[in-house]
């Protein structure tokens, strides 16, 4: 295909809201994804594409509107977004940027030598084999002639920007997104249309980080100078262009060159989208995605909302935007990550959905949520005790503690709208998660999956097992029914008795 314009073609996944009138394809073109925002319920996209969806859709909304100048100025801000965003994208000098093919601008691209062999397109995705990436789904990575659909590749290329780590000997940059597999958190409307809202940063809230400077879109960007200054800008990194390629004409590759844009990580710059939480030495870093640890974990991290002009803003910045919205009687939160070995290597990536009641932004609400998360981790490392002193019993040099831990978290992560929905409503006076007398339901819920991790993995069928069985289950039982904290004084009354 000759011709491909992203605001013309469709190439963007959407689900629509049922009230959706006349056709309902699968995907829209960006500018189909403006004009009908109010009639589509969300993205369709894998987590990574999802990102890099959302960061173009509130860079053109951005570009478009500007931003209000503070947190409470939302509410009479962005009612116009579809004519405003559509006749933006209407305008001649910005339309031939979202070409993905032709000797003029191309979207993402620029113009490389051509003197080398192409690099396989399959490298823009990061679920294909491509080289030595592992082929468990897909055996046709190095296939030649391997050609893609336009608006699949589309797709691709922005999130390739968005998120690949390292690649190319001697490069030593890596898309903004990617940067110590940060969680994004994505804050959901009613629609396309308020999510692209609520997920733009006023004025006064990006003050609160390094750059101060929304910047221009990358397409807006002319000269040298231009572009590099772009990379420490709201607008020039939402959609970034952190590899020098172009695609060949028949879609089946691209070159590239090694130089090209480099976009400082964290610090000095902050991502929109990602949360920052401090270590026990005031060391500030990005919450990271992790494949042994579930979101729900870090959750309270990621709604740290700014207290006062002397803290720091921890929640991701369109959180902090959007107080006023966070005070509704529920919120959805989106959050996703693309995990890699923080080199070279993609290994996953990850997403929660969230339904965040209002009172876990009180002190109540994240105190109750903060002590069952740290329960439940003082309980695993019981039950690694556990099953070691079973192991150890037996004369075993390697007792299945992973696969007790495995199976414990896995219990807890299926349940842990349990731990969300007691953060809800704090009673106070009740004994606290997991001390003596507690039997609120994420007490029990943690019990029960321990017992059954252990029991899981700790078989008792000989006596020497059941031995070994009971041995390790006593500082286990310990821990989940703990005794009063002090000992009641015993009076002449009851010594008499």
């Amino acid at each position: 295909m000759s011709c491909f314009n992203l605001i013309d073609h469709p190439w963007i996944p959407v689900r629509w809201r049922p009230e959706a009138c006349g056709e309902t394809p699968r995907m829209l073109s960006l500018h189909d994804a403006f004009a009908r925002s109010r009639e589509i319920a969300d993205l369709d996209a894998a987590p990574h594409e999802r990102i890099a969806l959302t960061r173009l859709l509130v860079c053109v909304a951005h570009a478009a509107l500007g931003a209000p100048g503070s947190p409470d100025d939302w509410e009479d801000f962005g009612h116009q977004l579809e004519s405003a965003a559509t006749q933006y994208l209407s305008r001649p000098e910005i339309h031939p940027h979202f070409n993905l093919l032709g000797e003029g601008p191309r979207f993402l691209q620029e113009k490389v030598p051509q003197t080398d062999e192409s690099v396989p397109a399959s490298k823009l995705f990061a679920r294909l084999a491509t080289g030595n990436n592992p082929t468990v789904l897909d055996h046709g990575g190095m296939t030649e002639g391997r050609v893609f659909d336009p608006a699949v590749l589309s797709l691709a290329l922005l999130t390739f920007q968005n998120f690949y780590p390292l690649y190319g000997a001697g490069y030593k940059g890596r898309g903004p997104c990617a940067d110590s597999n940060g969680i994004h958190c994505i804050l959901l409307g009613r629609h396309l249309h308020d999510t692209i809202l609520h997920n733009m940063v006023d004025a006064e809230t990006l003050s609160l980080t390094a750059s101060e400077s929304y910047g221009k879109p990358i397409w807006e960007c002319g000269s040298a100078a231009e572009l590099q200054a772009s990379t420490l800008t709201l607008l020039g990194r939402l959609v970034p262009r952190h590899r020098s390629l172009r695609l060949t004409s028949d879609l089946s590759g691209f070159y590239h060159r090694q130089k090209s844009l480099i976009y400082p990580n964290w610090e000095p710059y902050r991502e929109p989208s990602v949360c920052i939480v401090s270590n026990r030495k005031d060391e500030r870093r990005i919450v990271p995605a992790r494949l042994d640890r579930s979101i729900w974990r870090d959750l309270l991290s990621i709604v740290a909302l700014r207290a006062g002009d002397e803290t720091n803003p921890d929640a991701a910045l369109v959180l902090q935007s959007h107080r006023e919205a966070l005070e509704n009687e529920r919120v959805e939160l989106w959050t996703g990550a693309l995990i890699t070995d923080l080199k070279a290597k993609i290994l996953d990536t990850v997403e929660s959905s969230f339904t965040v009641p209002k009172a876990i932004f009180s002190v109540a609400g994240r105190s109750l949520y903060s002590a069952g998360v740290e329960h439940a981790e003082l309980i695993s490392t019981k039950l690694y005790g556990a099953v070691r002193t079973y192991g150890s019993s037996l004369r075993n040099e390697t007792p299945p503690v992973a696969e007790a831990q495995q199976h414990f978290w896995h219990q807890l992560d299926q349940r842990h709208q349990t731990l969300i929905d007691l953060a809800a409503d704090p009673k106070p006076g009740l004994p606290a998660i997991g001390s003596h007398g507690a039997d609120d339901l994420w007490t029990r819920t943690v019990r029960d999956a321990a017992q059954a991790a252990y029991a899981a993995v700790c078989p008792r069928t000989t006596p020497r097992q059941i031995e070994a069985y009971a041995l390790g289950y006593r500082p286990l039982h310990r821990a989940l029914y703990p005794k009063p904290a002090t000992k009641p004084a015993v009076t002449n009354q009851s010594a008499n008795a």
